[in-house]
């Protein structure tokens, strides 16, 4: 941020910027504030401006060379507000309380401490937008997206998070992208709710009230597995090389508790690379034919699943066929036991996990930003 835009600077309002704004908004013309804007090399300057209860339609906030405006600490209560881009605008400590805000832009703006409780959002896109510290009690989100927003410590309680529903044409759902956002240590409550939102692995939702919260469908099992993919990555920077690498290892045979695929792939991975070893090596196994890859395999994969077959053995006098067993029949326990766990949750949850994608390109609008921005 500028110089002139840091938080200890006076909260008050360049004056010429402020009335040709009041002056605009009474006549509910703001051609004259978006001529002046258009061609300023200026920073818009309405920090701490009183502009509660106005209704502030498709004004720019953005001069000439393309700096945000400085509106921190400034009263927007009450007010109306529609087709405003406040991407990078100084927003922190703004009171937004049941302001009424559509069809808006705040992506990577910095709304740190901001007020906006009560507010209704309607069509608004948060993406990359810094929020640490908001104040979203009772506020309403209607189709809004929240890419990579940062939400950190932030009170949410009682906040409604809509998504998009059903579309009738194709015949689907439409979710609305929270992928990447953070609402790490934010303050939740049983009223608080989040509809049919797209996460990635990148979604961070640990906080110590999440359990409160109320998600739509099978999005809460999604957030779970994000949440638990997290505290291990942030486990593995404090441990060792070769304790990070062994965990890490484990996890990824179920992708961290997620996938029963992965488990019953790499069951059948071990049993062929086993059987393998039998087949080159059948010496290895007592009753075991000489180049018979079938009952190599058959067994391989009883010994996967530690049943045993009478008719075959470890040779008595090889060290090397005992070891080879005991760690097939060790690694088969260990694949077996997350399989039953990851079945048990199955049956036990409320339906499939939803709504988790893969991490997303930033959305277009963003990209065109940064291209006008060069």
């Amino acid at each position: 941020m500028e110089d002139n835009m840091t938080d200890e600077t006076e909260e008050t309002p360049n004056k010429s910027h402020y009335e040709l704004l009041l002056r605009c908004a009474q006549k509910e013309d703001f051609s004259e504030w978006n001529d002046f804007v258009s061609i300023s090399d200026d920073v818009i300057k309405l920090r701490g401006a009183d502009l509660s209860g106005l209704t502030l339609t498709s004004i720019l906030l953005t001069n000439k060379k393309g700096k945000g405006a400085d509106l921190y600490a400034a009263n927007l209560e009450n007010s109306k507000i529609d087709t405003i881009d406040f991407s990078k605008v100084h927003l922190s400590k703004v009171n937004f309380r049941n302001a009424k805000i559509s069809n808006c832009l705040f992506s990577e703006s910095t709304c740190i401490k901001t007020n906006f409780t009560s507010a209704t959002f309607v069509l608004v896109n948060f993406s990359r937008a810094n929020l640490h510290q908001a104040d979203f009690r009772n506020t309403e989100f209607y189709e809004c997206d929240f890419y990579e927003a940062l939400f950190t410590m932030a009170n949410v309680e009682s906040a409604k998070f809509m998504g998009g529903g059903r579309n009738p044409f194709l015949k689907k759902e439409q979710r609305r992208n929270m992928c990447g956002a953070s609402f790490n240590r934010a303050k939740f409550n049983n009223a608080t709710y989040f509809d049919l939102f797209n996460i990635s692995k990148n979604t961070d939702f640990r906080s110590s009230t999440f359990e409160n919260s109320t998600f739509s469908c099978g999005l809460k099992q999604s957030l779970q597995y994000c949440n638990r993919r997290h505290n291990w990555i942030d486990w593995y920077r404090d441990q060792g090389h070769l304790k990070s690498f062994l965990v890490r290892t484990f996890w990824l045979h179920s992708d961290y508790g997620r996938s029963a695929r992965h488990v019953i792939y790499a069951f059948l991975i071990a049993s062929i690379f086993f059987a393998s070893i039998y087949f080159l090596f059948p010496g290895l196994i007592k009753g075991l034919g000489t180049h018979e890859p079938v009952q190599s395999l058959y067994f391989s994969i009883v010994t996967m699943t530690t049943l045993g077959y009478g008719d075959m053995s470890a040779s008595l006098g090889s060290w090397t066929a005992q070891c080879v067993i005991i760690a097939q029949v060790l690694y088969g326990y260990v694949l077996l036991g997350a399989l039953v766990s990851l079945l048990a949750n199955i049956f036990i949850a409320d339906g499939p996990p939803r709504g988790l994608i893969k991490h997303p390109v930033p959305p277009v609008k963003i990209m065109i930003k940064t291209i006008k921005s060069i």
